[in-house]
C-alpha cells in the first residue's frame, strides 16, 4: 500500500474537514482511524471523553485502506480536496492506535431521545461541574481531582445503561445540530448515540467496573 494513498470521493470532503477539525480541537495530533470498505471510509477519532466520533463518508470508487492519521493532517487535507479526490496525509505508526473499534453490526435500538433533552443534559453536567469544581470545564485538561468530577458526570446514564459520554461527546464534536432526535442503540459492550451530524460510540462497565467484552 502506498505510503500515502487517496480516496475518490462520491461528494464533498467538507464534512469530514468539520470533523477533523473538531476532534483537533483538544490535540492536534488527535488520532483518527480510517478504514474504507464497502463503499464508503469510516473516520473514527478518539475524543476527552472516552468516546469515539465516528463520521461516515460515502467513496465513489471502492478502496481497502486502514490507517491512522492525525487530525489536524486530515482536515488540510480534506479542506484541499479537488475533484473528489482526497489525498490522505502520511500515516502514524498502528501502535499510535490502541482503541478497540465497534461492531458493524448487531446494534439494537434502546430509546429515542429529542435534541433538546440531550443537549439539555450537557448543559446541566456543565453547570454541576463547575458548582462542585468551582471553575474549568469538562474534558480541557483539569487537575486530577477535576477530572475525577468531570468523570463522576459523564459515567452517569444518559439513558438505561448509555453514559452521559456519549451526549458530551456528540456536543464536543458538533453533531448535536438540530430540533430532531436522536438515536441510542446498544451492541454488547458498547452503546452508541445516532445523530444527524455523526455517531458516538463507547463502551460500558459492568456491576463489579470491569470491562465487558
Amino acid at each position: 500500500m502506498a505510503d500515502d494513498p487517496s480516496l475518490r470521493l462520491a461528494g464533498s470532503a467538507r464534512d469530514l474537514a468539520v470533523f477533523a477539525e473538531r476532534a483537533a480541537r483538544h490535540d492536534p495530533g488527535t488520532p483518527v482511524r480510517l478504514v474504507a470498505a464497502d463503499g464508503v471510509v469510516a473516520a473514527f477519532a478518539t475524543t476527552p471523553f472516552d468516546c469515539l466520533g465516528l463520521r461516515v463518508t460515502r467513496l465513489a470508487e471502492d478502496a481497502a485502506v486502514d490507517m491512522v492519521v492525525e487530525a489536524v493532517g486530515l482536515a488540510a487535507r480534506a479542506r484541499g480536496e479537488r475533484d473528489g479526490v482526497l489525498a490522505l496525509p502520511p500515516r502514524l505508526p498502528d501502535i499510535t492506535w490502541s482503541t478497540p473499534l465497534p461492531p458493524r453490526s448487531g446494534w439494537a435500538e434502546v430509546a429515542r431521545l429529542p435534541v433538546s433533552a440531550v443537549v439539555g443534559r450537557v448543559g446541566s453536567d456543565t453547570a454541576e461541574f463547575k458548582r462542585r469544581a468551582g471553575q474549568g470545564s469538562p474534558g480541557s485538561g483539569v487537575p486530577a481531582a477535576l477530572e475525577a468530577v468531570a468523570a463522576d458526570l459523564w459515567a452517569r446514564p444518559l439513558v438505561a445503561d448509555a453514559p452521559a459520554r456519549l451526549a458530551h461527546a456528540s456536543e464536543y464534536l458538533g453533531f448535536l445540530v438540530d430540533d430532531d432526535e436522536v438515536v441510542v442503540r446498544a451492541a454488547g459492550p458498547w452503546r452508541r448515540l445516532d445523530a444527524t451530524g455523526g455517531v458516538v460510540l463507547a463502551r460500558v462497565l459492568d456491576p463489579l467496573g470491569l470491562l465487558v467484552g
